[in-house]
């Protein structure tokens, strides 16, 4: 989890390389091992550096070529390294130092602008390439990595993290209300866009090109919607699922000091300790330290540590429970005021974490099982192809199953609507839709919370029935997991978790958002994620003997959304949204908010599910006003009419 930080004066002035050191300085935890800048004529490059694997030793910071005088700073690891190596020698491109940084470069100079196609891994870097005259940068095709930047007249800024871009007096701070008013609605549509007028995100998958001519972006990376995977027998397809799964783990694992895990005691999290746990046994791993945490629940939809026991029972290891709590009001505005963001969500904020994550120095990586859910728990748009494939008796079938969905999943909508939604209304054509839309659903309506003239100003409800040009599909359901991997949600939930994570000097992998296992899953039929009453079908079919039988058979799901009312309840309650500033600015309608914010603290007081219908809205408001009061309005203790008289602490 190394850092990122360059300034490049396109219109050829001299670069100002204090301001490269001002992005490096705001980012300490992410300099542990060291760091550098370096400078010359218009550009200056800075790498703040945290060593996460064997060969990260041997790494300069930036990594410059003095043959090419090419120079890179690269926050990443490369996975297919051998390959790659092998690849680059074979064509004059000899690797000497066998370091990712290294191997990144000589991919650039074999292959240019396909370089980022052919790096397996997690990675954002920037290249300068001085007889080019081009700042070359790219980002992962997932987004674990993070990469920010700012296109300004005469300049280019970009960074790890978006805060860092402020250190330019240059990057003034305005408010970006589309970006608010998506906010408002729940979660980011846009993949690009920021809080911030003018700063951008650079698109997973995507590259930049950086010159006087301009910036040009790209998509160098797209999934293949026609690749599929058929074999006979569903041991066939988990048998390729678990070497699969092995070779990612094996690169995930890839860590110069310790490694530590999320263990919540869900199929995913657990698939991953317990298979750790085993390529350790088995000498295909070594690591110098392996632990995993759990923050436990006693009651509720989150309680699982009966199965987190059933883990720990099969591969004694260190293991460490955090008790559960709240992160208090001071802790969320200071995240605020260091990145100029929102807070971290409350499922990230439900315990101090210090402990086990904060000031060591004897691990580096942090393991998630985030993805798994999203590749391989199936869809309701199957209907669709049932529909279309006249299988009546298996839709029939199916429907009848998701009637009475695990405890954990969303409830059912009921046949109808389920079957219109999802069965019938996905196959009728765009351009009849869009000419029988008055008839076919009622037109999209503004949420309640968001003032009409904000929502006008800022052109809201069309920014939310855009629709994304999508893959042409083999499949409804294949088509449901391109919407997702092409949300903003992913991105910035990637992101969040990659600030949270750097924050404790960690580097976040998620060996379910490998490309590698993103490409299996879209290729698989349906039918290997979802069975009569069992989702994510070829995970449990392949670890078979690896988890405990009463892991890998257990349906029922957790989740951690009444983390959301707990905490506004533990900060505030009601008195959280008296005095808004965001109502003082247009934004949002006062009283729906208190209206909203009472009915969901009923429901969630006689755990009535329904509590859940507007508790992400309201978390998102909370942390807007915290956002507009300590970023644009210099307040130094919001809220400070409520925190007198609460306690929310770990």
């Amino acid at each position: 989890m190394s850092g990122i930080a360059v300034l490049y004066q396109w219109d050829g002035a001299p670069a100002d390389r204090s301001t490269v050191e001002r992005m490096i300085d705001v980012i300490p935890y992410r300099s542990v091992d060291g760091f550098g800048v370096w400078g010359n004529g218009p550009v200056a490059i800075g790498h703040a550096k945290l060593q996460t694997t064997p060969e990260a030793s041997a790494e300069t910071s930036p990594f410059v070529d003095e043959t090419s005088r090419l120079v890179l700073s690269m926050d990443g690891r490369v996975d297919n390294r051998d390959e790659l190596t092998a690849e680059l020698n074979s064509h004059g491109h000899r690797v000497r130092t066998g370091t990712d940084a290294e191997i990144v470069l000589r991919a650039w100079q074999c292959w240019g602008t396909e370089a980022p196609a052919r790096v397996i891994g997690d990675f954002a870097f920037a290249l300068w390439d001085p007889s080019k005259r081009t700042l070359f940068c790219a980002r992962d095709p997932l987004g674990v990595k993070s990469f920010y930047y700012f296109n300004g007249p005469g300049f280019f800024l970009c960074a790890s993290e978006l805060h860092q871009l402020f250190q330019d007096p240059r990057v003034v701070r305005r408010p970006n209300e589309p970006a608010i008013a998506e906010m408002l609605v729940r979660l980011p549509v846009d993949r690009e866009e920021t809080l911030f007028e003018g700063v951008s995100r650079l698109e997973p998958a995507h590259y930049l090109s950086v010159s006087a001519r301009g910036v040009e972006r790209r998509r160098y990376y797209d999934l293949d919607a026609s690749r599929e995977i058929i074999y006979r027998s569903d041991d066939e397809y988990s048998d390729h699922f678990l070497s699969l799964f092995k070779e990612v783990m094996r690169c995930h694992l890839r860590s110069n000091k310790g490694v530590a895990s999320d263990l919540s005691g869900g199929l995913d999290s657990s698939s991953i300790v317990c298979l750790t746990e085993q390529l350790r046994h088995d000498g295909e791993v070594q690591l110098p330290s392996f632990e995993s945490f759990t923050v436990p629940f006693e009651t509720g939809p989150a309680a699982e540590t009966e199965y987190v026991e059933e883990v720990l029972h099969k591969y004694p290891h260190r293991h460490t429970y955090l008790p559960p709590g709240m992160a208090p009001l001071g802790q969320l505005t200071a995240q605020v005021a260091h990145y100029l963001d929102f807070p971290d969500f409350p499922n990230s904020g439900c315990t101090d974490y210090t402990p086990i994550l904060g000031n060591r120095n004897d691990l580096r990586v942090r393991l998630t099982g985030l993805g798994g859910d999203e590749w391989f728990s199936g869809t309701y748009l199957v209907y669709a192809d049932l529909v279309r494939q006249l299988r009546m008796m298996a839709l029939l079938r199916r429907l009848r199953i998701d009637r009475n969905p695990p405890v954990g999943f969303a409830p059912f909508p009921g046949y109808a609507r389920t079957l219109w939604r999802y069965g019938v209304l996905p196959l009728v054509p765009d351009g009849l839709k869009s000419a029988l839309r008055p008839w076919l659903r009622r037109p999209p309506e503004l949420h309640p919370l968001v003032v009409p003239a904000f929502a006008a100003r800022t052109k809201l409800l069309e920014r939310l029935s855009t629709r994304r040009p999508l893959p042409r599909s083999r499949s409804f359901a294949q088509q449901d997991l391109f919407r997702y991997y092409f949300s903003g949600l992913l991105s910035y939930s990637l992101e969040m978790d990659a600030r949270w994570t750097a924050g404790f000097r960690l580097e976040a992998r998620h060996p379910f958002l490998d490309r590698r296992i993103l490409e299996f899953a879209f290729a698989i039929p349906d039918n290997q994620r979802f069975r009569p009453g069992v989702s994510k079908f070829v995970l449990r079919n392949s670890m078979r003997g690896i988890l405990p039988e009463r892991v890998r058979l257990r349906y029922d799901k957790t989740h951690l959304t009444e983390l959301y009312p707990m905490a506004l309840i533990a900060l505030g309650g009601e008195r959280l949204f008296d005095r808004l500033n965001v109502v003082k600015n247009g934004w949002v309608d006062g009283v729906v908010v208190r209206r909203l914010y009472r009915s969901m603290a009923e429901a969630f007081s006689r755990r009535d599910p329904s509590y859940a219908e507007n508790v992400f809205e309201l978390w998102n408001i909370f942390a807007l006003e915290l956002w507009l009061n300590v970023v644009f309005l210099g307040i130094s203790e919001p809220f400070k009419h409520v925190a007198e008289t609460t306690e929310a602490a770990w």
